[in-house]
Order: C-alpha cells, then structure tokens, then sequence
C-alpha cells in the first residue's frame, strides 16, 4: 500500500488558504488589489466586527461575464500572467491567480459582476469550495464580493484569530498603505455600517496624505526626490520630532506596491544619522518605480515582500536621497499657543516640547464621528490598537519652525498648501544619477533662506534666548555645543587631525576586571580618538596622552563612561557603532553643561558655529537645540490688538 497519497481538492484549497489567507485583512487586500487591477476609481470596503463574520468589497471595475465569473474561483486561475517571463514583468497587484479559490475554500462567498457594456450580471455563490448557486441577475456594472464566517470549516484557524478590534486594525491598517499607494482611487471604508472615511479620488498624493496622516504628520514631512533612467524615487520623511517609537508610520511602495523591508526602513534611518534617539523610528513615505525586472515580487505568497537585483543600490539611493533632504530643508519644532501641550516622559529624550494633534478637517472627505471622534484615518488606526490592549504613546508636533525670518514662518502652510504642482521633469531632475536640490522652494523652509541668530541674554545658565528675524529662538546650550563639539570631533577623527595632550605628569587610574577587559576589547577606538594608555601594574593604567577638547575633564569617570558606552548592547559587534557611542560621548562631556555661565562672546560665538552646520537641529542624541516663538505667537500670547 502506498505511502504517498494525492490529497483531494478542497484539502488543497485549504492548504493553499493557510498560506494566503491569514486573518481577515488578508482576504480584504487580494479583494482590493483584485479591484484596483480591474480597473475600478471606486472602491468600498465594509466590514462588521473584526471581519470574520463579514466582509463585502465593491468596485466600480471593469466587471466579468459568467465564464469568466465561474473560472476565477478556480485555483492557479488569472487574467494577470500567461507565462514564465510574466513572472519577471509583473505590473498588476495580484497575480498568484489563488485569491477567489482560496478564499471560497474557507468561507461563504457570494459574488455578484457585471461586465461594462453588458446587459446582465453573473451572481455566483459559493461554500467551501463548493459552487451552489450561479445566476443570472440585474447589477450594477463592476464587481461586488460579500465573505462571511471565514476559517467556518477550520477551527485550527480560527481560534488564532485575534480579538475583533485587533482583527479590524489590521484591515484599517492594510486600506491605509492602499490609499496612499493610489490617491487616484476613492475609499470607502465602513465598519459596523458607520462611515470611517471617505476619500475622494484626487490627482495630488499631497492632499491624499493629510488626509490619512492628518495635518500635524504632513505639515512636518520634507519632499525627497531622485531621478535616473531606469529608477526613481519620490515622498516624503518625517523632521525628527515626530518621529514614533515604532515603525507604523513608515510606507514604502514599489511600482504602486505596499511592502515591508526591514533593510530599506534602516536605509532610512541611517540618513538621520545622529538625528534621532536610537529608539525612535522616522515617519516616511517613500515611492519607488523602476523597471519590474530589477524586482521580484514574487517572494512572499501575501506579496509583502519584494527582493531587489540590486539592494546595494537601492539603499545607496535612499540613504543619500533622504540625507539631501534633511540636509536642505528647517528642521526644528516650533511653539504655537493652538495646540494644546502635554508633558510626556516617553518623549523627553526626545523633545520636552510635546504638542497634540488636532483633529484634520478637510471638506471633501468625510469622517465618521462615531464610534469615536477621529480626523484622520491615521487616528483612527491608533484608537483601534489602543481599545485592543495595544496603546500608541506617540504624540504628534505641528507647524513649520523656520530657522529663519518670521515672513516665512506666518505663510509657510500656505505655501505648502499652494506649493507648484509642476510636471515630474521640472521638480525632479538628476544627471547622471547625482541628486540635486529640490527647486520646490514652498514647501517648507529651506536653509539658505534664514537669517542670522542673535543672542540677547543667558537665562539660568542654561538656555540662550535669542532674535532671529522677529522670531524669538531659545537654544538649549549644551545641546547645541554638543551638536557642534560632535561634528568638530568626527570631522578631526576622520582626517586624522586630532589634536592630541601629553600630560605633564601621567595621571594614575585604576580600573575593574570587567573595565581592563573592555579596554583590551575597545584599546584601539581609544587610541584613534587621542588617548594614550598603558598598563601600569595591578589593576592601574597611566594615562599619558589625551584629546586637547579632554584636558580640563576629570579622567576617571571619563574613560569608565567611554568603556560602557561602548560596550552597549545594541553595539555589540559593530565597530563603527561602538566608535560612533565613543565620540558622541566625548562630544557630551566636554560641551558646555546646564548652569555653566556663557559671557555675550561665548554666545555669539557658539551660535555661528551652529548656524554653520549642515544639522543643527538635534544634538547627537536626537534632542532639540532649539525652538522657535514667533512674533504673531507673541502678539496673541499678551493680547495685543494694534487695530483697537
């Protein structure tokens, strides 16, 4: 008897169900794709509870026949690919030709079509496989796919399904990459038959991402652009301040296409460098189109995934892509009296300015006001988790703060508002693959247009107030001598510059055994940096040399606070970063601290230096050195009404 057996149909149908079916969000993305690929501008998504007891998709597309209505609930069955080579050319959303079939196999579905120009549709209804029922009935033009009791017949299934809140996150989730990736198509999304939001088709990505993002996230975004023969690359990244503690706001499309690449999000982040806090993750949203046959798209069966012929590249592109733009364009937060302010330990690390968003009100989307009074579908997202047991302790900032005249600062949402639609040619061009500048000068502020900070006085021996333009800008003092201290000792390190002290007399310390091991470890970092050191006997090293900025510093907890910084966990067996921890550690300890007193010289001269780097913004941790109040923030702060 054999051993080997050919397993019936619907148990194939199930297994290939296990492997593209997950939860109901799944079942919601192959049915949208399939939308999108017919050709629909139109699309509805309702959904009750988590979607498991009920999903309908309507769409406005091109519509089947009764043949064709019939065959797509076979398995390995497309209109999408015909052969081997298609597999290499793909430029439609699904193509596994397995969606229908295997989400039939595990649910009731109930189909109803109706090709353009036809004058019946085609209702088809099918359980578990299994087709029951196949009519002829009046519709509307387009297609329409109700899934109920989904994993019915798979209770394994099932019972790994989440709560329904968490299940219906997830679709949130899922329809909120689709909505970016096509602001040409409308949205609607329905759950428990109340509105969530509705979103009007629109020719300006723009318009459709401060709608899902809200106006705090898309008022804080810098353009990013690269232009090349075969690949390019547009979008937008977050200003530091709002970045997230997890990566939920991060979107990358390729060729229209959602995906997930752990790889392409720390691309990203190596652009902020030294921007952000190392457990922040920057907002982006990042829109990739090249030639299909530099991508496979075929590595995932859920298609979240994708594989480059060339990653080097890629992420080549994108960390100097995003470094240009961050490099070019204001970056500090800056205070407004409309927003209302909250202190948040999460978020001090970051920034000790933390302002709420306000909910977006756009005219032609509409929101839902219940179940929850939510502006943005992003808000919407972030309720959903939180009623799961998941909450988002993010907070966001709004408002330009130009690092320049206040002229800028009064109009700078409306410019972005009414920043130049120009063609693609003329907002993007790049010869031979170098990026250049964005000319889009109105959306945000860009830094060769600011003015000249001016120091006015030392308060608490801490902060520095000063005038720029008619602005008035409080700089945290050892932040932004920490800013430049940093960049002064990369620059030196790197061209071996380092200007170095030898002690008049060798200064004595004596270490532990776990300390003298990391010193053995970590002895050559030390070395480049400027330190000279030698065992001295026992537990003891003499300190011969050291960094002339370390001269004045107490040795002992100085070369202790180095071993451990560099003996980090998350820098572990990573040179580079263990050397990064050491020089923004050195840059830390000999900045100018909270309470050292700064005469006018010192404040002036300390302000052009910061002025003259290419990132100012943050200090090496990611913290702020800066932030803005404006003249018209002023005016309404005291009530001044120069009118009355």
């Amino acid at each position: 008897m054999p051993i080997i057996k050919q397993l019936p149909e619907h148990l194939i149908n199930q297994i290939a169900a296990g492997e593209v079916v997950e939860r109901p969000a799944s079942v919601v993305k192959e049915l949208v794709e399939n939308s999108i690929d017919a050709g629909a501008d139109k699309i509805t998504i309702e959904v009750n509870d988590g979607g498991d007891t009920f999903l309908r998709i309507t769409d406005n597309g091109l519509g089947m026949d009764k043949d064709d209505a019939l065959l797509a609930f076979s398995r390995h069955a497309t209109s999408k690919i015909s052969s081997a080579d298609d597999l290499f050319n793909i430029y439609t959303l699904g193509f596994r030709g397995e969606a229908l079939a295997t989400i039939a196999a595990v649910s009731y579905v109930s189909l109803q079509t109706k090709k353009r120009g036809a004058i019946e549709g085609t209702t088809v209804q099918v359980e578990g496989g299994n087709i029951h029922k196949v009519s002829s009935i009046g519709c509307p033009e387009g297609t329409q796919i109700e899934v109920r009791q989904l994993f019915f017949n798979t209770p394994a299934r099932k019972k790994y399904l989440k709560n329904a809140a968490t299940e219906y996150g997830h679709i949130l989730s899922m329809i909120t990459g689709i909505s970016l990736a096509f602001p040409n198509i409308s949205f609607t999304l329905i759950h428990d038959e109340k509105t969530v939001f509705d979103l009007p088709a629109t020719d300006d990505d723009f318009v459709r991402i401060r709608a899902v993002l809200g106006r705090s996230v898309a008022d804080e975004l810098v353009p990013v652009f690269y232009g090349h023969s075969k690949i390019h690359l547009k979008g937008y990244i977050g200003k530091p301040f709002i970045a997230r503690a997890n990566r939920n706001s991060q979107y990358f499309f390729v060729n229209q296409r959602e995906v997930k690449s752990h790889v392409l999000s720390y691309a990203v982040k190596q652009s902020y460098h030294s921007l952000l806090p190392k457990e922040k993750h920057p907002v982006f949203l990042l829109y990739f189109t090249l030639d299909p046959e530099s991508v496979d798209v075929n590595v995932h069966p859920r298609k979240l995934e994708v594989r480059f012929r060339d990653e080097k590249e890629i992420f080549s592109i994108i960390t100097q892509a995003c470094s240009k733009a961050l490099e070019t364009h204001v970056l500090a937060p800056i205070l407004d009296g409309n927003k209302t302010s909250e202190y948040n330990e999460d978020r001090v690390q970051q920034s000790p300015l933390v302002l709420h968003d306000k909910p977006l009100q756009v005219p032609s989307a509409v929101m839902a006001a219940e179940p929850v009074a939510v502006g943005t579908v992003e808000q919407a997202l972030e309720f959903t988790q939180r009623i799961a047991g998941n909450p988002i302790n993010e907070n966001y900032v709004s408002v330009e703060l130009p690092f320049g005249n206040s002229d800028e600062s009064a109009s700078g949402n409306e410019n972005i508002l009414e920043r130049d639609r120009s063609s693609e040619n003329e907002v993007t061009s790049t010869v031979n693959g170098n990026i250049e500048d964005n000319p889009v000068s109105g959306f945000g502020v860009q830094r060769e247009a600011t003015k000249e900070i001016l120091p006015l006085a030392q308060m608490d021996r801490s902060y520095i107030l000063c005038q720029q333009g008619q602005s008035l800008v409080i700089v945290d003092q050892h932040a932004a001598h920490e800013r430049v201290r940093y960049t002064e000792i990369v620059e030196a390190f790197e061209k071996q510059l380092l200007s170095v002290q030898p002690l008049l007399v060798p200064e004595n310390l004596e270490l532990s055994h776990r300390e003298l091991a990391l010193l053995e470890q970590y002895g050559e970092i030390l070395r480049t940096m400027g330190f000279e050191l030698e065992p001295f006997g026992g537990n003891t090293i003499a300190v011969n040399a050291v960094p002339s900025y370390a001269a004045k510093l107490d040795l002992q907890p100085l070369i202790q606070g180095l071993l451990d910084d560099m003996d980090h966990q998350s820098s572990k067996g990573d040179f580079t970063m263990r050397k990064e921890r050491a020089l923004i550690y050195m840059a830390c300890r000999s900045a100018v601290k909270f309470g050292d007193p700064l005469a006018p010289e010192e404040q002036k001269e300390l302000l052009k230096k910061l002025q003259a780097l290419a990132l100012p913004y943050t200090c090496p941790h990611g913290r702020p050195t800066m932030i803005t109040l404006t003249s018209d923030e002023l005016i309404k702060r005291f009530g001044r009404n120069y009118d009355a």
